[in-house]
């Protein structure tokens, strides 16, 4: 696997990690409301740059390999978790 690959693989394991323990512990609306968090972020980094050509990029490049694996982490991870608790009852 490539390197350049590990640090958004790392953090949607992180999402996914946090987002299950969120939901079977029956916090389920914090892990809905943290990857909102992310998401808001990512779209703050990308469409609230001030810079212009490659220096703009950066941003969105944050915005994009960051936030967005994280936010869809705690989705996933958070879907699961209730899923899972569901299943238990």
């Amino acid at each position: 696997m490539d390197p350049e690959f590990l640090i958004p693989v790392g953090l949607l394991a992180l999402g996914i990690g946090a987002g299950v323990v969120l939901a079977r512990i029956g916090a389920a609306i914090w892990a809905v409301l943290a990857a909102l968090a992310a998401v808001a972020i990512a779209w703050l980094l990308v469409f609230h740059s001030q810079l212009f050509g490659w220096e703009g990029m950066g941003p969105g490049i944050v915005g994009v390999l960051f936030c967005l694996p994280l936010a869809l982490g705690l989705l996933a991870g958070a879907a699961f978790g209730c899923w899972r608790r569901r299943r238990d009852r």
